[in-house]
């Protein structure tokens, strides 16, 4: 059994688990959004918190699991998370990502922000990666795109980014949620 340990820049005002660090860190997968650096959790979970079927989301295997705003997060031990809109036992959930400078979760919603370029079409690009158009705000030339169940939101987010219509594709991650008092 090897170990190592690297570097983390972490807020002190937080202090996340040694588990979600980890599964970070053992991902490999960075992704920026909104000029912050994420990175995706292996075998991290979200359920929104009115979804009824627990029995379905939660097993005995998890690592870790807490309460983040509306949603429900877990790490799994299997640690397999390859896609952002995935689907255990006919339930589906959403992956997470960790925050280095600020030691917190965040939800990775499944969808991708796009900035389009004069001339293109929303509906053309969701057409092409066969992705759902969410919302098309054509006077700021932004548009919201879901992925799919089974779709690579980071595979996609990057070939949106080569598109010459394309000029910026972000994933969404929420990290913060207002809850009332």
């Amino acid at each position: 059994m090897m170990s190592y340990a690297e570097e983390v820049n972490l807020n002190p005002l937080f202090s996340p688990s040694a588990v979600v660090v980890q599964k970070a860190l053992a991902s490999g997968v960075t992704f920026t959004t909104n000029q912050v650096q994420y990175q995706l959790i292996l075998g991290g979970r979200a359920f929104a918190k009115s979804d009824n079927s627990v029995a379905a989301r939660y097993s005995t295997s998890n690592l870790w699991s807490d309460e983040h705003g509306p949603f429900m997060v877990s790490i799994d031990a299997g640690g397999q998370s390859a896609n952002s809109s995935l689907r255990t036992n006919g339930v589906n959930f959403m992956q997470l990502a960790f925050n280095p400078d600020s030691g917190k979760v965040a939800v990775i919603t499944g969808v991708v922000i796009v900035e389009i370029r004069p001339t293109y079409s929303a509906e053309t690009i969701a057409s092409t990666y066969s992705i759902n158009l969410v919302q098309n705000f054509e006077d700021i030339s932004y548009a919201f795109y879901q992925v799919n169940s089974g779709q690579d939101i980071f595979a996609i987010a990057q070939n949106l980014s080569g598109h010459p219509g394309v000029a910026s594709a972000e994933i969404e991650a929420v990290e913060n949620f207002v809850t009332p008092r």
